[in-house]
Formats: structure tokens, sequence, C-alpha cells
């Protein structure tokens, strides 16, 4: 009797392991389940994730680039050329007021009394006693006072747009020296006698009339005085 006793409490230990190993399965089945039901569920989520676009460049990126690029040295853009405007053509008045004793001739070769031969002629002769004011014809700079074997002491000016004026036949004591600005009209020196280049034609003032090297006529670019 004893040994069934032991039988039937071997059977029921059985029975107990048996129900708890088939309880831990169980749990670890259903363990398992939700384990994988929630993973994926977040499967599912990610794939619902919306894709995010690219963002376009915001205004004050495209303002940086600007800066950017108008920093950037590159070529440099061609500097604006400027005219420089012409200068005017000065108004000549007559140095002094006397007759035409020799006149202004390139074209064609004139008499001279001095001389006593036809010869061209690029200055004009004005009559004039010894000791007459000579006055500049207009205003500029005294770019020479020389002393020359044909014309005596003589002085040269400068004016606006190339020109110069020239004044021979002065007494030795001229008014101005190289390099003073003058006006139109101020004296510069006095008619003295003439060197014997220009004798027969008695005391005068040889005045000459150039622009940018070129002779003129100066009969043609001096007006008279009102």
């Amino acid at each position: 009797m004893k040994k069934n006793e032991n039988k039937t409490a071997r059977r029921m230990q059985t029975i107990a392991i048996c129900g708890c190993l088939c309880l831990v399965a169980v749990g670890a089945g259903v363990t398992y389940r939700a384990f994988d039901r929630s993973h994926l569920e977040g499967v599912e989520q990610d794939a619902e994730q919306p894709v995010t676009a690219v963002k376009t460049p915001t205004i004050e990126i495209a303002a940086l680039e600007r800066n950017k690029q108008s920093n950037d040295p590159g070529e440099a853009p061609e500097a604006e050329t400027t005219t420089k405007p012409k200068a005017a053509k000065p108004t000549f008045a007559y140095p002094l007021q006397g007759e035409v004793v020799l006149p202004y001739s390139i074209d064609h070769a004139i008499y001279d009394p001095t001389l006593e031969q036809y010869r061209t002629n690029a200055s004009v002769s004005l009559s004039a006693k010894q000791g007459t004011a000579v006055k500049a014809a207009a205003d500029g700079t005294v770019q020479a006072v020389t002393e020359d074997v044909e014309t005596g002491k003589t002085i040269v000016i400068a004016h606006a747009d190339g020109w110069l004026t020239t004044y021979g036949q002065l007494e030795d004591a001229v008014a101005v020296k190289e390099g003073e600005k003058v006006t139109q009209g101020q004296k510069i020196g006095a008619v003295d006698d003439p060197t014997k280049y220009g004798a027969a034609l008695g005391s005068h003032l040889e005045f000459a009339m150039e622009q940018n090297g070129e002779t003129k006529d100066p009969l043609k670019h001096l007006r008279k005085a009102e």
C-alpha cells in the first residue's frame, strides 16, 4: 500500500511539472507575439512618415550668395572713360593800334623793303612810335622772354587751346617774366627801334600767332578794341 502512495505522489509531481512547463511556454508565446506586433507597428509607423522635401534656398541665403558674388574680385568692370572737354578758343585783341607795314603771307612771296627781296612772312608788322605800350592779346602765361637777332627782345605767351602769340621788336625792359600769368590788355612791354632786319619799316611791333604749331594770319583772329 505504501508503494501505491509513492507512485501516486510521483504522478502528481510529474503533472505539476508539466503544467508549469506549459504555463512557461504559453507565457513565452504571448510575449513573443506582443513583441512581434509592436515591432511591426513600429515599422508601419516608420513607413507612414512623410518624406521631407529639400528646402529651397531662403531669401537670406540668396542674399548671402549675391554678396559673395559681389565680393568676388573676378574681372574688374571697365572704367568709364571721361572725355576732357576741349578748351574754348581765346578771344584775341590787338596788342596795339597801328598801320600794317608788312602783312602776313605764307602762300606767296611779298616784297620786303629792308631785305630788298621777295619772301614769305609768317607775322604781321604794325607801325607804332617807340615807347608805345604793347599789351597781351589774350589771357595766358608767359612762355619765353628772349633776345633774337631779327626780332630783338621778344615775348611768347601761351594761351588756351594750343595758341601762342609772339611779340617782337620790344624794348629791353619788358614788364613780365617767364612763367607769369597775364590777362588780356595787360602791358607786357613797349615798342623799341627795329633791328637791322626791319629797319626800312621804321619802329613797329612784329606780331605772330600760331595754333598747335601752325601759323595763323593775325588779322583774321584779332578783334579791334571797342
